[in-house]
């Protein structure tokens, strides 16, 4: 929503500052997104006068047009086809003058004549769209030559962009702003705005169909002629439809000229994003900006029949609608008919064969009250989101219709030089009446945790529009119609609390008695995990737990039965068995983005169905990798299982955890645990002797199934176990430093593809004898001079004796015995 601070100001009649507006707007709830200034930076520019104009003599499409800017003649070269008469009063940018597009005025020849200036249009000042020609002056418009322009024309003005909210339908107009300043500071709305027209409904119940008649003593407005009238002869309106159209009104303003719109209407259309169109047509734009209540203006000889009918489509029907587009209609469109077909479709746009064009001498304004949902479920189908469908989606008020009718008559009749029919039309097809709200000062303060006196709160409330009667249990409260969301007592609370201002909320500590064992230890894990994985290397991801079956299909995880009653879409439809399928996802949008190096980790719950009435929740790591290592040294090398196993050591080893193991699948398990996995290229982790996950090489038919390429690596890890699994281990154990050095010889084994490295390690360690204080394996190798089928493993044996330097002697005979328990255990050949 954009709203003119000079247009507040005029309602409210109060002193504002743009700053100190945004501050309170935004405090409201209502918040300033951003602050445009218009009439700025147009020094220079003033008001001159036409004393004359002659053709140029060396141009045909150009004249010489001489004109007085109060300090002086001037000769200017102009090619605008408009210039006026002599007496004439046009805009001037003087030498020197800069103009919004950048160009800065100077002499200029032009076909031998020096230009001392330049004639202005709308556009060129950024004042307006119309690029027809120069910006003539009318006699509405009192400014002598000389005059800067941004004084005459009253152009210094401020704009606020106001991100609404959808239940604040009040605010999308200037009144509802208006009334809202005006509460926050304590004021009263001018009874121009606020009041019921001071006289101008007079006469006629407001709660029935039928009649009411018009007059012109509005306080602000000038005197418009009103035409005495028994109703609209000929004319009838009828709703056939009251469903969808509990309201409707109409008033007639005839003898009107459709002509282009003042000054002052153009532009303020124009910093509120709008386009003058003409004086009829922007008469009922600014009844919209202004009261937030959409209206359309109809010719009204053209309405066949001198009727109107509210009904919805019969199937068939079509509608060419003012953008020249041909629509075909259904059934559930609501539509506004003359007697031989649909004129309009309500609430949305309005039909071209009814709109107001330059022959238009009678008017017929309608203004009316459509169900919000009819006229969302219409906009969406169509495709057209209006400034009237984007109103009548969130609520207007429909106790405004008459209101709205006079000022927009009176408004109309005033631009194009009319008259008013007072005899207007107001059909209430069915009843439009609220429920009062009970408010309870009590559960005033049990919310807001502070006390508001009864005085104040209704106030407040009388100040939002709201009718309230004093009870024993405090407040019957009956809302406003122009604010559709007041439902219940908490919206009533709500209100208190945002007009007196959330910082007046008093902040206190809640009172909470901390557990003796002080946070579960399962949530306290959960965040260790996480800063564990981070403290790795990786990235964490946040996914939907919701996922579509093809996915997990496609990741070859368990299905589910866990389907949601009413998913947003096919994509989030079920809930996860696994974390693979939102990784993969990230994975898949990072390769299309040309990631180099992707490393992500998640920590959060997945779901299993089971017998039970509730899922079986269990939360999990996962965590994967792909792509470039991103070492200086080894530029070009893709990550592999062994990064992957290091990202996973170092992440156990924060957690605390020891004795952790790899071993191969040889019993099969992991193809039932892990089937997405690579068969020959992942490993179960153990710690001491719980299987607590699985890592390795996704299988290449999930890597297509997931839309991925390369060769990802994945690991999971099952927190609940391994948290369990890490206190049964117990913490790793702190020794002394070494007090005599240690010796290290290397190993290389040759073994067949399938003899996993763990086994070769534990048969070193084992026949190594006490001596041994580490294995570690650092190469795998395989290649010529291996045999095929045989992988070379290189390790790192670390003897050390904790009572004495050892001997070359004491090594190699404990070295030996390594030597031959491989050779033997393995039928394996030991590279010398």
């Amino acid at each position: 929503m954009l709203a003119s601070l000079r247009w507040l100001s005029e309602l409210t009649g109060l002193s504002l500052e743009p700053g100190e507006v945004a501050e309170q707007f935004t405090s409201l709830g209502l918040e300033v997104e951003s602050v445009r200034t218009f009439g700025e930076g147009l020094d220079g520019i003033v008001v001159a006068q036409v004393l004359g104009a002659k053709p140029h003599p060396q141009r045909d499409k150009l004249q010489l047009v001489q004109v007085d800017d109060g300090d002086g003649l001037h000769e200017i070269v102009c090619g605008a086809p408009n210039v006026p008469a002599p007496g004439g009063r046009v805009i001037l940018a003087r030498l020197g003058a800069k103009l919004p597009n950048g160009l800065e005025i100077a002499e200029r020849k032009l076909g031998g004549v020096v230009s001392k200036g330049m004639l202005c249009g709308e556009t060129e000042l950024d004042l307006g769209s119309d690029d027809s020609g120069l910006l003539i002056l009318g006699d509405e418009i009192a400014a002598e030559p000389g005059t800067p322009i941004v004084e005459a024309l009253l152009l210094k003005d401020t704009v606020l962009e106001i991100g609404l909210t959808p239940n604040r339908p009040d605010c999308l107009g200037h009144l509802g702003l208006a009334r809202e300043l005006c509460v926050r500071r304590g004021e009263t709305l001018p009874d121009l705005a606020l009041s019921p027209l001071n006289g101008l409904l007079a006469g006629a119940p407001l709660n029935g169909p039928g009649q009411f008649r018009l007059s012109h003593e509005e306080p602000g407005l000038e005197t418009v002629p009103v035409t005495e009238s028994a109703g609209l002869p000929g004319f009838s309106v009828e709703v056939l439809d009251q469903e969808r159209c509990p309201r409707y009104g109409g008033v007639l303003v005839q003898g009107v000229t459709v002509a282009p719109s003042p000054f002052w209407v153009r532009y303020r259309l124009h910093v509120l994003g709008q386009r003058s169109i003409n004086n009829l047509v922007d008469g009922t734009n600014l009844i919209l900006l202004g009261f937030g209540h959409p209206i359309h203006g109809f010719d009204y000889d053209r309405l066949s029949g001198g009727s109107v009918v509210v009904r919805r489509a019969k199937t068939g029907e079509r509608l060419r609608t003012l953008d020249g587009e041909d629509r075909a209609l259904m059934e559930d469109d609501l539509l506004i008919c003359d007697g031989q077909g649909p004129v309009a479709l309500a609430g949305v746009m309005g039909g071209a064969d009814s709109e107001i064009n330059e022959s238009t001498q009678r008017v017929f304004i309608e203004c009316a009250y459509f169900s919000p949902s009819g006229v969302r479920r219409t906009s969406k189908r169509t495709g057209l989101h209006t400034e009237a469908s984007h109103r009548f989606e969130r609520g207007v008020d429909p106790l405004g219709v008459r209101r709205v009718l006079a000022h927009a008559g009176a408004l109309l009749a005033q631009l194009g030089g009319g008259q008013v029919v007072d005899n207007a039309l107001d059909i209430m097809a069915s009843p439009m009446g609220r429920p009062s709200i009970t408010l309870r000062p009590v559960r005033l303060q049990g919310l807001l945790g502070m006390s508001v006196s009864g005085e104040r709160i209704q106030s407040l409330l009388e100040a939002l529009g709201c009718r309230v009667t004093v009870t024993a249990a405090g407040f019957e409260v009956a809302p406003p119609g122009h604010r559709p969301d007041l439902q219940r007592e908490a919206d009533l609370i709500e209100e208190v609390a945002r007009i007196e201002g959330y910082d007046r909320i008093p902040t206190r500590m809640p009172t909470v008695r901390p557990s003796q064992e002080g946070t579960p230890n399962a949530v306290r894990f959960i965040r260790r995990a996480r800063e564990a994985a981070v403290a790795a290397g990786l990235n964490e991801a946040v996914n939907y737990a919701f996922v579509a079956p093809k996915e997990l299909k496609a990741a070859r995880l368990p299905a589910t039965s866990l389907a949601i009653a009413n998913p947003m879409s096919e994509e989030r439809s079920v809930l996860r068995t696994g974390l693979l399928p939102g990784l993969a996802g990230n994975l898949r949008s990072a390769q299309r983005n040309q990631v180099e190096r992707f490393a992500q980790f998640e920590v959060s719950r997945i779901f299993e169905s089971g017998e039970e009435l509730l899922p079986q929740e269990e939360y999990e790591l996962g965590l994967c990798l792909w792509g470039e290592r991103g070492l200086w040294f080894q530029e070009g090398e893709v990550m592999d299982f062994y990064d992957l196993k290091g990202a996973v050591m170092a992440l156990l080893a924060h957690l605390g955890a020891s004795e952790v193991t790899t071993v191969a699948d040889d019993d099969g398990g992991l193809e039932a645990v892990a089937p997405y996995l690579h068969p020959k290229r992942r490993a179960c982790l153990k710690v001491g002797n719980t299987a607590v996950g699985a890592l390795g090489e996704l299988h290449p038919q999930v890597v297509q199934a997931l839309d991925l390429w390369g060769r990802p690596q994945y690991a999971t890890l099952r927190l609940p176990v391994l948290e369990g699994a890490i206190g049964r281990v117990g913490a790793p154990q702190g020794r002394p430093l070494p007090r005599y050095p240690a010796v290290v010889r290397d190993l290389a084994v040759s073994v067949p593809n399938n003899t996993p490295s763990q086994h070769v390690s534990d048969v070193i360690r084992v026949n190594g004898g006490p001596l041994i204080e580490a294995v570690r394996l650092f190469d795998v190798y395989t290649g010529p001079p291996v045999p095929e089928g045989h992988k070379s493993l290189a390790f790192h044996v670390v003897y050390r004796d904790p009572e004495a330097t050892l001997t070359d002697k004491v090594v190699d005979s404990a070295h030996a015995k390594v030597v031959k328990s491989a050779e033997r255990k393995f039928a394996a050949s030991v590279r010398k």
